[in-house]
């Protein structure tokens, strides 16, 4: 299975969860999806938007270890429950010239409240 991340997962992050993906996964590369992407504050929120004129920018991992999904979907704050803030979903990823499915974590309370990053790149924050 492979994974697209946009945010603190990403490669160039030191946290223990990044980590623990570096760990578990092999780098594929970088590449966008067609969203939006938000500044929360010390992390971001993407939303999966086929048809949008923006993109999100990320990163692409092959698994290697699957049983570390439950622990990414903790960090996440993914609890199967109404109020949730992201959701695990299926897209596709464009990645040089070719389309690759992946699953990331998408941005459920998109409002129109929250600091749209232009660029579409967390990094380009920073």
């Amino acid at each position: 299975m492979n994974l697209f991340v946009y945010g603190t997962l990403r490669n160039t992050y030191d946290n223990p969860m990044a980590q623990l993906l570096r760990k578990n996964a092999r780098f594929v590369g970088h590449g966008y999806v067609p969203g939006r992407l938000f500044d929360l504050g010390w992390y971001p929120g993407a939303t999966y938007e086929p048809d949008s004129p923006y993109r999100v920018w990320g990163d692409v991992f092959a698994l290697t270890n699957e049983s570390i999904l439950k622990q990414l979907d903790e960090y996440e704050g993914i609890e199967n429950h109404p109020d949730d803030e992201y959701a695990r979903r299926d897209v596709t990823v464009q990645l040089d010239k070719k389309q690759l499915p992946c699953q990331m974590y998408v941005f459920l309370k998109s409002d129109g409240q929250q600091t749209l990053i232009e660029s579409g790149n967390y990094l380009s924050k920073h």
